[in-house]
């Protein structure tokens, strides 16, 4: 028969599990300030390299997040 002790080990790690998926679930790495670092940083890779490729992506990225945040990031002007 498992110790009180093993039993709160337990309970703690189930219900840290259920927070990670929980978490997972509703997106939180995924939120939209976190996302608008990342499209920074890529816009910063983009002007370093010019690369017309990586415009068009990004400018889908900017237009998506513009829609689901709530935002108005300015678009690349790729030409």
């Amino acid at each position: 028969m498992p110790s009180r002790q093993t039993k709160w080990i337990l309970a703690i790690l189930v219900i840290g599990l259920i927070a990670v998926l929980v978490s997972y679930k509703t997106e939180l790495s995924n939120a939209c300030p976190i996302r608008q670092l990342n499209i920074a940083g890529d816009e910063k890779k983009y002007d370093q390299t010019k690369d017309p490729l990586l415009c068009d992506a990004l400018n889908s990225r900017i237009s998506q997040f513009n829609n689901e945040c709530k935002s108005n990031v300015e678009e690349l002007d790729c030409g």
